[in-house]
């Protein structure tokens, strides 16, 4: 247990103990003009909860000690007020994070397995802005879940079957060159795919072509299934160059298309135990229990659509992995698809032993906010689309061209700089609630002033520089001593990381790591400006003060999928 776990413990402990009427503890965090660390309110426990809380702070005093994290307890009304013993818990706190180094803020004890299905990019389409979001958020989760001592299973689910091949089948049949596919495949794909649309608004009769093709795709047609097998071979080749630069891996990366048999076999099966019915030549799974609209699982002309490929990938992940969680890293345009889906997922487990260990396992919709361009959505029919492979390079640039001008002599510096342009983008988009929409914003994106990836890099770069240059190994044979309030203020956010990233897990949002590092560098920032470390007469200490800092730095950008440079 970490020691702002400990603090929090023994307050709840105090508490219980000079006051077994309270039961259930529940402890604050008071205003910052308070001056404490956690408060309890009494209204709950007394019909005149002022006297309470003096009472129960007077016992909570009787019963401290010296070596005892809490402080001191006051009573301010209705509450009690507990403060922290700073020599204690600066002192453990400290010591804390240097012994664990790259393992502070995680846990040990090994814990179940975890899905997070994320990315999952159309085949043949490109990897614009708008997949950024589903990407960089899975990998933190997988990252942060990881820390925490889960086994995480990251599946790229690629939306590599289904309707929209039919389209750019037709397409490449009446417009295609091989030669331009093998030359540029994502671009030539994509002029296919927008013209089909737009031609489709003035001869509505190519919806029905788009279909039949992928009818044959279905069906094993051995022409179609090679041209698919191509575009799906050169879209691959595509996509790993982006994220082998966002450093993002997979577990798995099976598709759409590795269920469609079992998808099939599965409209079968859910018709014949009565589940799933006919309607209008179409098959449903009716969710009126649920106060939900059907969910289609078999078109008319008897094809599969994507909930019926989800419904087979959940059978082999439950089966395959016997996960106790599935994350579902989506937009929010989908939510009530996610709810119709895992509605049906809860129906198929009642009656049926078709997904008898979906009762074992919690399916969770992590939705997003839109990716949009000027207040308008991004779309690849439309052809209004920001390519993410150019963001990625012209952050680079960016980066390139300030160390040019701040560190030319730096060595490394292209790789430097590609590790800052690639963590700002990643950064501008995990700093911010999930749920909201972001507008893209290039300039916003690349800026590296204020709330930015390079501030915190900066801090991280200042940290490694003083313990280079001190070049002495930090004793830990005396108890750490702080006494300044900018030490105490940055020790106090230190201790905090932990806590953070529990919250980052059980709200799958990694806004709060991101928002909590510029913190941490604000704290830093405070105690540099008005306190020597090297030469000081209070050396070792501060020294393991920055080694302290650098390691929750470090720790949190690595969660974010950031690599912590050390020089810049």
């Amino acid at each position: 247990m970490y020691v702002a776990e400990e603090f929090r413990r023994e307050c709840e402990k105090l508490v219980k103990r000079c006051a077994k009427e309270c039961g259930e503890v529940t402890l604050e965090i008071p205003p910052e003009e308070i001056g404490a660390d956690l408060s309890l309110p009494c209204f709950k426990f007394s019909r005149n909860p002022a006297e309470f809380a003096a009472r129960l702070t007077e016992c909570i005093n009787r019963r401290l000690s010296a070596d005892s994290l809490v402080k001191t307890a006051k009573h301010a009304g209705a509450y009690v007020n507990f403060y922290v013993n700073h020599e204690v818990y600066c002192d453990r706190t400290v010591r804390e994070i240097i012994k664990l180094n790259e393992l502070y803020g995680g846990e040990r004890k090994r814990k179940g397995r975890i899905g997070i299905d994320f990315s999952s990019p159309n085949i043949a389409k490109p990897f614009s802005v708008g997949h950024l979001r589903s990407t960089v958020i899975g990998q933190s989760l997988y990252n942060i879940f990881s820390f925490l001592g889960y086994r995480c299973i990251g599946d790229n689910h690629l939306g590599d079957w289904g309707t929209q091949f039919g389209v750019l089948i037709a397409a490449y049949k009446k417009w295609g060159s091989e030669a331009e596919l093998k030359k540029r495949p994502i671009q030539h794909a994509l002029e296919l795919y927008v013209k089909f649309h737009k031609e489709m608004e003035r001869k509505p009769e190519l919806a029905e072509e788009a279909k039949r093709w992928f009818k044959k795709l279905e069906e094993g047609d051995r022409e179609v299934r090679e041209l698919w097998k191509l575009f799906v071979k050169l879209s691959l080749e595509e996509f790993e160059k982006i994220y082998a630069m966002l450093n993002v891996k997979f577990d798995l990366t099976l598709g759409e298309s590795f269920y469609h048999r079992e998808a099939k076999r599965l409209v079968s099966e859910l018709l014949n135990c009565g589940i799933a019915e006919k309607s209008e030549g179409a098959v449903i799974i009716p969710l009126e229990e649920y106060n939900l609209p059907p969910l289609v699982i078999q078109k008319s002309d008897e094809s599969t659509l994507y909930a019926t490929r989800d419904l087979a990938a959940i059978k082999f992940r439950l089966e395959r992995f016997k996960p106790e969680k599935i994350i579902y890293v989506v937009g929010s345009e989908q939510k009530l698809y996610f709810k119709q889906l895992f509605a049906a997922v809860e129906k198929i487990r009642r009656r049926s032993n078709l997904l008898k260990l979906a009762e074992r396992c919690e399916l969770v919709h992590v939705d997003f906010g839109l990716v949009t361009l000027g207040g308008a959505k991004l779309s690849t029919r439309k052809g209004r689309i920001v390519l993410l492979e150019d963001i990625l390079n012209k952050a680079v640039e960016k980066a390139l061209k300030i160390i040019e001008e701040k560190n030319p002599a730096l060595e490394n510096k292209e790789e430097i700089a590609r590790d800052i342009g690639v963590g700002s983008v990643i950064f501008s988009d995990l700093k911010q609630d999930r749920v909201h929409n972001v507008d893209f914003d290039f300039e916003r994106m690349l800026s590296f002033e204020g709330d930015t990836c390079p501030r915190i890099l900066y801090a991280h770069t200042r940290a490694c520089s003083i313990l280079r240059r001190a070049g002495k190994k930090i004793s830990m044979k005396r108890a750490f001593r702080y006494e300044s309030e900018e030490e105490i203020k940055l020790i106090k956010k230190l201790s905090e990381f932990p806590l953070v990233v529990k919250l980052s897990a059980e709200t799958c949002k990694p806004h709060h790591i991101a928002q909590y590092l510029l913190e941490v560098v604000d704290r830093f920032n405070d105690f540099y400006s008005r306190h020597r470390v090297i030469g000081s007469g209070r050396e070792n200490e501060r020294l393991a003060l920055v080694r302290a800092t650098k390691i929750v730095l470090g720790n949190g950008l690595k969660l974010l999928n950031i690599k912590p440079v050390e020089v810049m």
